[in-house]
């Protein structure tokens, strides 16, 4: 029985985290509640199945292992997984840079759950509220609510690099544009619209394209130099990125 409410748990719990509508339509903290009670449920069965394996193993009777594995790999994505980011939130230390919850590439997302398809970009986890700041200088050319996954979405162009940044999930934006931006200057507040992050995993996206395809992307963590100073110059031959939240 555990195991069969876990599916449609796991489900619901999928649909809210892939269509920005619902998840911001739901009270905050209704899917990650729906998610741990998936875990204790999926956990139960998973100690069930293990326990009829090995009364089945000691009686001489027929033993099937597929059940116990699939039981193994649905605990692994969906408990432990989801676990050791709870963890990692709990016991991240203060101070220093900003930590990153999810990286470039990743197949799991910011809260430990399985994605679709390879993370564009880093999420760097801030307060909600706090400000974000443009990572270099530019010009705005995006100041939207992008109605997707994104939220409310900047986009600056870094000439005459060829780049553009990208921050997702604002709550607030304070730029327009054309408006040209210096490195370190607010351009909004941390928040959680579009793919609304679960309590203690509030984000900013930021992801790094090349030229005009939104598709060619790459690591921003290569160029982050480390946390915006308004005494340090920056290169100017070369992009390099800071920070887009305060340390």
């Amino acid at each position: 029985m555990a195991s069969w409410l876990a599916a449609p748990i796991a489900a619901l719990v999928w649909v809210g985290a892939s269509w920005a509508t619902i998840g911001q339509w739901a009270p905050r903290f209704f899917f990650p509640t729906l998610a741990v009670v998936g875990a204790g449920l999926l956990s139960v069965a998973f100690v069930r199945s293990l326990a009829r394996f090995a009364r089945r193993s000691r009686s001489g009777g027929r033993v099937r292992v597929i059940g116990v594995l699939v039981n193994a790999v649905a605990t692994l994505f969906l408990v432990v997984l989801p676990l050791t980011r709870v963890l990692g939130v709990v016991t991240a230390p203060g101070g220093g840079a900003p930590r990153i919850i999810a990286g470039f590439g990743d197949w799991l997302g910011g809260e430990g759950y399985p994605r679709l398809s390879p993370h564009r970009g880093i999420d760097i986890a801030g307060r909600i509220g706090a400000d974000v700041l443009a990572a270099a200088d530019g010009r705005v050319s995006v100041a939207r609510d992008s109605r997707d996954l994104c939220g409310l979405i900047v986009v600056i162009v870094h000439d005459p690099h060829d780049y553009r940044t990208v921050y997702c999930h604002v709550s607030a934006i304070s730029v327009t544009p054309g408006e040209a931006v210096r490195r370190g200057q607010r351009i909004g507040a941390v928040g959680t619209t579009g793919q609304r992050a679960w309590p203690g995993y509030e984000h900013v996206h930021l992801e790094l394209q090349r030229g005009r395809d939104s598709r060619d992307a790459e690591d921003p963590v290569q160029r982050i130099v480390g946390c915006f100073d308004g005494t340090t110059r920056y290169p100017a031959d070369r992009l390099v990125l800071t920070y887009p939240v305060r340390c």
